[in-house]
């Protein structure tokens, strides 16, 4: 069976001129062949497709790429790829030079007769668009965030610590069949909701406070983006009033999404929004990006980003504003840009 993929990006190769690409990256990896695991990698070249394995993994790549690529499993897997390059004539590959470390580098600038070109971002730059099996993934991994969320939300009860709330939706992540969450989770009470990379304390929940998570799930490696906020208790006037700000914009940005839009249209509408409310300077991150099987991928949302949002991308949408000392509140949803708009995902 053809592998689609690196038949997509040997299209790819010959409109760059390249004999081949070669890549390291967990994520990439897993991208071209299904190997979920590191210290594997692969080169995709006009003469085929390989999967460099240690032996320790060579029996689990061959279950998981099939007949689709050729999987290497010698001692000396540096030395194998360069016998292949020589006995194939690949002499121009394509690498990643932010991922690739310098003491690597040279040991690829030993191989003779090939020039290295370095290209960041060649097969990320495929992967911002998901096939139906990646949307099936990320959109299994965002119901489960979702209901994970509401049902923990559900379990708050006074005296409860962040890093006790955590563990607890993590569990739950974890019986809904996510073998791991997609990132360290975030569970700000009260004031700690102000920082919007908090890490969880010890800090004991407490009637009056806002209670923010950020967290993602993980299904066949795709992940899951959303942030929930919501009062303990009776709330304060103003928290409501900030509550009904961000709410209101990260509507009028998701409304704002679809295929043919900037991503910095998209970010513009969620700003602006809070700026006219008088809180422009209490959002202080970019309003989303792209999700995958990094939780963080292209296209990014900020300010006069030119990146076009097509059908097919997954993002974030997040406005937030944050009050130093008091309280903080971001909402998240992550969606799948459609033709007329899109679709969010991350719903219970």
């Amino acid at each position: 069976m053809e592998n689609l993929r690196c038949a997509r990006l040997r299209e790819r190769l010959q409109e760059n001129k390249l004999d081949g690409y070669l890549t390291f990256d967990t994520s990439d990896v897993l991208y071209l062949s299904g190997m979920p695991s590191e210290g594997c990698f692969v080169l995709v070249s006009r003469e085929g497709d390989y999967i460099f394995a240690p032996l320790l993994l060579a029996e689990h790549a061959r279950a998981v790429a099939g007949k689709s690529m050729t999987v290497v499993d010698d001692r000396r897997l540096l030395k194998a790829m360069a016998a292949i390059m020589k006995k194939k004539g690949l002499k121009k590959i394509g690498y990643d030079p932010d991922k690739v470390q310098v003491g690597l580098f040279k040991a690829l600038e030993s191989i003779p007769k090939v020039s290295w070109v370095g290209i960041g971002g060649f097969i990320l730059s495929q992967r911002m668009f998901k096939d139906n099996n990646e949307i099936d993934a990320i959109t299994q991994a965002c119901r489960l965030t979702a209901r994970s969320a509401k049902k923990c939300y559900e379990m708050l009860e006074a005296g409860l610590t962040e890093q006790e709330t955590s563990f607890r939706l993590e569990r739950l992540f974890q019986d809904g069949g996510s073998l791991k969450p997609a990132f360290e989770t975030i569970i700000a009470f009260g004031e700690n909701a102000a920082y919007p990379h908090h890490v969880v304390t010890p800090r004991k929940l407490r009637s009056g406070d806002s209670v923010l998570m950020d967290c993602g799930s993980s299904i066949k490696g795709y992940k899951s983006d959303l942030t929930r906020t919501a009062g303990f208790g009776k709330m304060s006037p103003k928290y409501q009033k900030i509550y009904r700000i961000v709410q209101e914009s990260q509507s009028a940005g998701i409304a704002a999404v679809r295929d043919g839009v900037t991503a910095g249209k998209v970010d513009f509408v969620c700003r602006e929004y809070i700026r006219k409310a008088g809180y422009g300077d209490y959002f202080v991150h970019g309003t989303g990006h792209g999700v995958g099987l990094d939780i963080h991928e292209p296209p990014r949302l900020g300010i006069a980003v030119k990146d076009i949002l097509k059908e097919g991308m997954v993002v974030t949408v997040e406005p937030g504003i944050y009050l130093p000392g008091e309280f903080g509140v971001r909402i998240e949803d992550t969606v799948l840009v459609t033709k007329g708009g899109c679709k969010i995902l991350t719903q219970a």
